[in-house]
């Protein structure tokens, strides 16, 4: 630790004991000047209660003043060196990051609890330099815990209002979104769909044709088979003496041959480049008559969106902090390491 750092130290542990006792004595006198509880300590510690008037409460505005004349130099001295180091991108912005120091300095009684804030601060100083770890208290862990409850409320909300906005303009007939969806989402990423699609193609018509080929084939020989025997021309050529049934064997097998081959080929032909070069403008023109028919009336298209939407928004209502009361553990979101104090340097 540079000496610097040693010394802006023993300046805050010195400002979070004043801010301490500052608010001790506030307290103090508040709760004296409950009716009450001044009649209560009265009655059991009278020689107390009357030092603590006569000493304290009588003199309280002169205490108080010194306290402020302190808290006024640090406020000043940590505006000086915030120039100094030229901490904030212009020199007037220091009062305004620390607003709650410097109305903490104005001694009226609406501003003094206020003075809390400066001990939040000074601990967050603290912290930044390795003197303590907050993040370690329970007391910490706790105040996130609700703290990310009261957030994730309060998002929740927000992002259910915005979506339901959202499908409202889509269900009263409002295209914009959905020509927002096509230029701006499909359309930057149209090639590579098409690119893809026509690689799922050879895929899919490879991986099925391997799969189904003996089915196929079988198919197919009983198609010729059938074709064969209603074919008149090879009727009359069974009449040939002695050959016209072997003839007509042979045809019947020779057909089915050549159809598997050409299948086999065909299937083969699309592992090849010159496959995709003809089947990526067909697919294009398949996808862009698509966009071409949901840019126009109420569409698939945009009760998918609504529907997508609504999905989003069940997500959202799901109430990530019951998890800690339910199960006793601690989310991700809530560990300590989730969290991080910063504040502005001096």
């Amino acid at each position: 630790m540079s000496l610097r750092e040693r010394g802006l130290l023993v300046w805050d542990l010195a400002m979070l004991a004043l801010a301490s006792a500052n608010l001790a004595l506030i307290i103090a006198v508040w709760i004296d000047d409950i009716g009450l509880i001044h009649r209560l300590i009265a009655a059991a510690w009278p020689t107390g209660q009357a030092a603590f008037q006569s000493s304290v409460v009588a003199q309280f505005d002169a205490i108080n003043l010194g306290f402020v004349a302190v808290f006024i130099v640090d406020v000043l001295a940590g505006w000086l060196v915030a120039i100094q180091q030229k901490t904030h991108v212009r020199w007037f912005f220091y009062p305004f990051v620390h607003w709650y120091d410097v109305l903490g300095c104005i001694p009226v009684a609406g501003f003094r609890f206020l003075r809390v804030l400066r001990v939040f601060s000074a601990l967050a100083r603290l912290h930044r330099l390795g003197v303590i770890d907050v993040r370690s208290w329970a007391l910490f862990q706790s105040a996130m815990v609700y703290y990310d409850i009261v957030a994730e409320e309060i998002s929740d909300r927000v992002v259910i209002k915005i979506i339901s906005g959202a499908q409202g303009e889509l269900q009263s007939g409002g295209n914009r979104m959905v020509s927002r969806a096509i230029n701006e989402v499909f359309e930057p990423r149209r090639e590579l769909l098409v690119e893809r699609a026509a690689s799922q193609l050879e895929q899919v018509i490879n991986e099925s044709y391997q799969t189904y080929r003996s089915d196929l084939q079988r198919y197919v020989a009983d198609v010729v088979h059938r074709g064969v025997a209603c074919n008149a021309a090879v009727k009359n050529l069974e009449q040939l003496p002695l050959l016209g049934r072997t003839l007509n064997h042979a045809l019947d097998d020779a057909i089915v041959d050549t159809v598997n081959s050409v299948l086999d080929e065909a299937v083969e032909s699309c592992t090849r480049a010159e496959f995709k070069r003809i089947m990526k403008p067909l697919i294009d023109q398949i996808v862009e008559r698509l966009i071409l028919e949901e840019a126009g009336e109420p569409s698939e298209l945009e009760q998918a969106l609504i529907e997508t939407l609504e999905l989003v928004k069940d997500q959202v209502a799901i109430k990530q902090w019951r998890s800690y009361f339910e199960t006793g553990q601690t989310p991700q979101s809530y560990a300590p390491e989730a969290h991080s104090i910063t504040t502005a340097d001096r």
